[in-house]
């Protein structure tokens, strides 16, 4: 099977922040990205100078952090937001002290 291209990922991963409440608007600036709360608006900012690949992976990493588990995603987007989910679990040490 041929690997999903970036810019359908961003698409598809985009898509899933909209179901959770949030607007993703693309913008140039000096910012990494992320998400913030902004008159009540829940909106996850993604920097319009980042590659497609990038993109994707903010918008990974945010929904790692949220509770995506009912969201309907396709396998292999699921698959991509998962490995983030990993990877934080790994890196916090307070996770790691409660399994003890």
């Amino acid at each position: 099977m041929k690997a999903m291209k970036p810019e359908k990922m961003v698409q598809h991963l985009s898509e899933a922040v909209r179901r959770l409440g949030y607007k993703v608007r693309t913008e140039e600036g000096n910012f990494q990205g992320g998400d913030c709360t902004l008159s009540d608006e829940r909106i996850v900012f993604v920097n319009r100078r980042m590659s497609q690949e990038e993109r994707a992976e903010l918008l990974a990493r945010f929904l790692a952090n949220e509770d995506f588990d009912s969201l309907f995603l396709l396998p292999e987007v699921r698959a991509f937001v998962e490995k983030f989910v990993e990877k934080s679990h790994e890196t916090d040490p307070q996770e790691s002290s409660e399994a003890n």
